[in-house]
């Protein structure tokens, strides 16, 4: 550990002595920019502005109040958002401030695309880049690149654009790029969503399924930086519905997509992002409506063309009847799927139309003559100078390229022992899924032998026990087989694993659904293994005795599981509605109520057992803290 210890040390110390090299030329360079016959070279000063220096600050700051006023309404009410942008213009425009005339026009870009006016909201959107280009203000080009490559998936995803699926493609990355260069970490994020959004959107236009897999890796990417750096947190709504939609449409895993939705609805129903929340109800009536549940998939769809219709976002309202059209379809309902779909083709093709295509395609070569005119004029600026400094500048470069070559050999040797250790990472993983998995296999096996040997006992009572064994297999082959379906192969959602181990106990003890009410709730949902190999063995013993006992002379059996997180303790509370135990638990106990004696204990824990109106069992689990997280 020393020795790697002073490795590093040796590269902060080679990294420290290039830095300090490089600034040096830099500041030699600098100085040579700044000798007699350089007067082209200039800096713009807000040189209109007639009020004092303390008017121009407060002036300043009104502009950035309107704005941070304006983007409070993005999600909830677009014309104010438009009128408080109109005015932080109007200031930034009568004081000459550059950065608030680009964050206002920001707005205005924003305002455009909602209300559907695609042309403008581009144009805008362009005129703002080049401004934050002539500023360098590289954070706030992150953003406002992202969003005009947003306007561009907008446009072409209903028709399927390729143009404009690849300039946002293209804007989106340029984004990234810049964000990385400035360690910008929320503009990081942003620009994976993105870059995931309209992969997903040419994956759907054009039949290449990878694209998809590329998507759900940039959505995961994002997830994981959030979770990791506690940045750009208020983006994991957006993350949560977009990855719902890979797992939705890609891996056709519907509980898990169903279960992001839930978790992106929360997030904007407490934040009231309810722009937001008409994603997440289109992707939830999609979700449904492939598992053919219509009515809910119906209910979500008309949720989200309602909320769509209040905010006046008729790109939203294209989506709403698109899926509405679709479960109508589905239902046979071939009247009130045309009807659906003609709103949704004629709205379409009012957001896109090819008149505004033409005014885009002229909009975007205006543009991009632009920056290439900008580009001749600072060349021109760069020869007339180039003479004077050409013998200065080989030096620099020769002497810069020493450097990064020193640079990057460092660089190599670094990112060949993380690419080693991310290998011997994979391949432990890999090793623990593989041997959960076989575990889980030997114990199945186990069950089908226990299985086969009941059917040969006469005795009812050897023969209940054998079942029972084989249930408590069934229950551990059950924790395995969590665990190798997971990242994570040290944490189990203990929810998902209470439901399996609950409905297989019911259809091995003859009991259906529609007729047994069975309500789980879990706070907590993933625990570690060590935790929930030994409270899983016994929540099967409880339940098992539930169904043993507890159901014979009741009409309608109930079965209550809730696992509450309390700081330093997790309590479980089992509740049947069966007569209760007459010995409350306290007399000669057979081998179950052994086993989850031995159990409680294994987990240190506390079980306190009441017979109103049932048996109630009761358990306090301390938390360990030392396990992993």
């Amino acid at each position: 550990m020393c020795r790697i210890i002073h490795t590093k040390a040796g590269e902060k110390r080679v990294v420290f002595s290039i830095c300090y090299a490089v600034c040096q030329c830099l500041f030699i360079i600098g100085l040579m920019a700044l000798t007699p016959g350089c007067s082209d070279d200039k800096v713009a000063t807000p040189s209109s502005v007639t009020s004092s220096p303390a008017a121009w600050t407060k002036d300043t700051a009104a502009v950035s109040a309107y704005i941070i006023k304006a983007n409070t309404f993005v999600q909830s009410n677009f014309d104010s958002m438009q009128v408080y942008g109109a005015t932080a213009l109007e200031i930034a425009r009568r004081i000459n401030y550059p950065t608030g005339i680009a964050r206002a026009l920001a707005v205005e870009a924003n305002y455009q695309r909602r209300k559907g006016n695609y042309p403008v909201a581009i144009r805008t959107g362009l005129e703002v880049i080049r401004m934050y280009d002539s500023l360098k203000d590289w954070t706030r080009m992150v953003g406002i690149k992202n969003l005009v490559a947003d306007f561009y998936k907008e446009m072409g995803g209903e028709k399927g654009t390729a143009e404009y699926q690849r300039l946002g493609l293209t804007l989106s990355r340029e984004a990234q790029e810049l964000a990385e260069k400035q360690k910008d970490i929320p503009g990081i994020i942003s620009s994976l969503n993105e870059q995931g959004i309209i992969l997903r959107d040419i994956s759907q236009t054009t039949g290449k399924q990878d694209l998809m897999d590329s998507a759900y890796q940039l959505y995961k990417k994002g997830i994981d930086i959030i979770l990791s750096t506690g940045k750009g947190d208020d983006q994991l709504g957006k993350l949560y519905n977009n990855i719902s939609q890979v797992y939705n449409e890609y891996f056709n895993d519907y509980p898990k997509a169903l279960d992001y939705q839930m978790k992106a609805v929360a997030f904007n129903k407490e934040r009231n992002n309810r722009l937001s929340l008409t994603h997440n109800y289109n992707t939830i009536a999609e979700i449904y409506s492939n598992m053919g549940n219509y009515p809910e998939a119906k209910a979500y769809a008309f949720q989200m063309i309602g909320l769509g219709k209040s905010l006046n976002a008729p790109f939203r309202l294209v989506n709403g009847y698109k899926v509405v059209s679709e479960v109508y379809r589905k239902m046979n309902r071939f009247d009130s799927a045309l009807y659906f779909f003609e709103l949704k083709a004629n709205l379409s093709d009012s957001l896109n139309n090819l008149q505004r295509s033409n005014q885009i395609a002229e909009m975007q070569t205006k543009f991009e003559t632009a920056e290439k005119e900008e580009q001749i004029g600072f060349l021109d600026n760069l020869n007339r100078t180039k003479s004077q400094r050409l013998w200065l500048m080989g030096g620099a470069a020769g002497l810069l390229l020493l450097l990064l070559t020193v640079v990057w050999i460092q660089k190599r040797k670094s990112q060949q022992q993380q690419v080693q250790i991310q290998k011997q990472s994979e391949k432990l993983q890999w090793m623990m899924k593989e041997l959960h998995h076989r575990v889980k296999n030997n114990l199945q096996i186990v069950s089908s032998l226990l299985n086969l040997q009941s059917y040969r006992l006469k005795d009812e009572e050897s023969a209940a026990v054998i079942k029972e064994s084989q249930l408590r297999v069934q229950a551990m082959s059950l924790m395995h087989q969590r665990l190798y379906q997971v990242e994570d192969v040290t944490m189990v959602n203990f929810k998902l694993y209470l439901t399996d181990l609950t409905e297989t106990l019911m259809q091995a003890y003859g009991y259906h659904a529609d007729t047994f009410d069975l309500q789980i709730r879990v706070d907590k949902e993933m625990l570690d293994v060590d935790t929930v190999m030994p409270l899983g063995l016994l929540v099967n013993e409880i339940i098992t005795n539930a169904f043993k006992y507890a159901y014979a002379e009741v009409s309608r059996p109930a079965l209550t599981i809730t696992l509450t997180d309390q700081q330093d303790t997790l309590r479980l509370d089992l509740s049947d509605n069966g007569p209760g135990m007459k010995d409350n638990g306290t007399s000669h106990t057979g081998f179950g109520k052994k086993l989850i004696q031995a159990l409680t204990k294994q987990l240190k824990a506390t079980c306190t057992i009441h017979n109103e109106g049932g048996t109630h069992y009761t358990l306090l689990i301390p938390q360990q803290t030392d396990k992993a997280a």
